[in-house]
């Protein structure tokens, strides 16, 4: 796709200055990561898997289907049995800012949220995801009662006291069944070398579960890296309000910040998958200018990434949001490429689960919308999840799941205007005029002068796949019975 692989007769030979094969990088990946297992081992567990075998078994069936690889077996059993906790299931929680600097907290954050991404990488590893270890931001925290809601074994926690240029972090790693601190440790090094002190914290705490890493292997090198600290800066600024809140007025401010950043310094790739990000935020919300324009910047923004990385989830998976509008079937192929390189990615997940939908799969689309919610329950994105779950619901004619589903979705965000487009329909579809009346005007709330034509366009636009056009006439069809106007 947009790796430029080596040819056969260079394969197997890293040329100088280009960046490794594929083949190459998966050879260094097993060799570099191995899991050592035994040590934390839970006897109970162990049991509790033997006792509910036949449980598991059937609802393992069920679960299991072609989108997923072998790779993410870790995370497909923690799905089907949410109360048996992963081996090596984790969180991290967010970084005390010990400056008392609320202009700080964006570097303690930065720092615990690249953290996640370097540990979700671990072979056999459940990380929950940023977005809902987010949640326990600034909160007095039960150790017990937090292994218990997560249905994870372990809990990573550190404080950023940072004087100048020089930072120090102390990091710990609590059991969560005992609430103890199992292990901890501080590091002192340079702002302008996150990536190194980062690279220290994350093989001492691997090393720690018993996993033995020789280096964070999704850390990128020192050279993709900014060595400017204001454009570092301006960077993590712009990460921080991206995940404020999934609103118009802040996905501008965060483009803003990410544009900064790159002014001061053009190869910053934060900063170009960020912008990327917020780009494709734009052109699948409906507040782009102009779609292809959009979108060809942010294809050239992540093209540039993934030719200095092509093992970055995240810059694949955004390379997904990009290409969802138009392109499903694509954008599915590079979530894929996301989850092989991380399993505990949760927003590639939710996002493959809209592809499957547009591909008119939408049966197959429940899976990796469940997998999102059971690695972030409490993720800023879960509504949007929530609204994958419904939206699959309403295309199988499935009406009173729909509903459901949506209403949940609404209750997580109530700004979110395409759960109301779902309830509208379906309660129109089902004869419930008055609810529907009631989701419309919600709905004219959140996206006033709203037309089945207008919401016919941008849709069909999605995919060009006849049954997912079918069904989507059956929601159209839906949305007229329940009142609304058609243009």
């Amino acid at each position: 796709m947009s790796d430029e692989q080596p040819d056969k007769a260079t394969s197997d030979k890293e040329q100088p200055g280009k960046p490794p094969s594929d083949r190459n990088l998966k050879r260094r990946l097993r060799a570099r990561l191995q899991l050592i297992g035994g040590a934390l081992a839970s006897i109970a567990a162990v049991g509790a898997i033997a006792g509910g075998f036949v449980g598991y078994w059937n609802a393992w069936k069920t679960l299991r289907t072609d989108a997923f690889p072998e790779k993410q077996r870790t995370q497909m059993e923690a799905t089907v049995r949410p109360d048996i906790a992963p081996r090596l299931s984790l969180v991290v929680l967010p970084f005390a800012n010990l400056n008392n600097d609320p202009e700080q907290d964006y570097f303690a954050d930065g720092i615990a949220t690249d953290l996640t991404t370097d540990l979700a990488q671990m072979p056999g590893a459940f990380v929950i995801g940023r977005g809902t270890a987010f949640t326990y931001k600034n909160k007095q925290i039960d150790f017990r009662a937090l292994g218990k809601d997560l249905g994870i074994r372990w809990a990573v926690q550190g404080a950023v006291r940072r004087n100048g240029d020089q930072v120090r972090v102390n990091v710990s790693l609590t059991d969560l069944p005992s609430g103890r601190d199992v292990w901890s440790d501080r590091f002192d090094g340079d702002r302008t070398n996150v990536a190194a002190l980062q690279d220290q914290i994350t093989v001492r705490l691997a090393r720690s579960l018993n996993v033995e890493l020789i280096q964070a292997e999704s850390r990128r090198s020192e050279t993709d890296r900014s060595r400017n600290p204001d454009a570092m800066d301006f960077s993590m600024r712009g990460w921080a309000k991206f995940y404020e809140t999934r609103q118009k007025t802040e996905n501008a401010q965060a483009k803003d910040l990410f544009d900064s950043a790159l002014r001061l310094d053009p190869d910053n790739v934060e900063a170009m998958v960020g912008k990327a990000q917020c780009l494709a935020a734009d052109v699948n919300n409906g507040w782009s200018a102009s779609v292809v324009e959009d979108k060809k910047q942010a294809i050239d923004l992540i093209d540039r990434v993934l030719s200095k990385s092509s093992a970055s989830a995240r810059a694949h998976a955004i390379k997904g949001n990009i290409l969802l509008f138009g392109h499903p079937e694509e954008a599915s192929a590079e979530y894929d490429a996301a989850l092989e390189i991380d399993p505990n990615y949760p927003a590639a997940y939710g996002s493959k689960a809209i592809t499957l939908i547009a591909s008119g799969r939408a049966r197959e689309a429940f899976s990796p919308a469940q997998l999102a919610l059971r690695l972030s329950p409490k993720d800023p994105f879960a509504f949007l999840w929530r609204f994958w779950l419904c939206h699959a619901h309403l295309h199988l004619h499935e009406y009173g799941e729909a509903i459901e589903e949506c209403r949940r979705s609404v209750n997580l965000n109530n700004s979110y205007w395409y759960a109301y487009v779902d309830l509208v329909s379906a309660y129109g579809t089902t004869g419930q005029l008055e609810q529907a009346r009631q989701a419309l005007a919600e709905l004219n709330k959140v996206r006033p002068n709203f037309t089945v034509q207008a919401y016919g366009q941008l849709v069909y636009a999605f995919s060009t796949n006849p049954q997912f056009r079918r069904e989507i006439d059956d929601i159209v069809g839906g949305l007229r019975k329940g009142g609304v106007r058609e243009q």
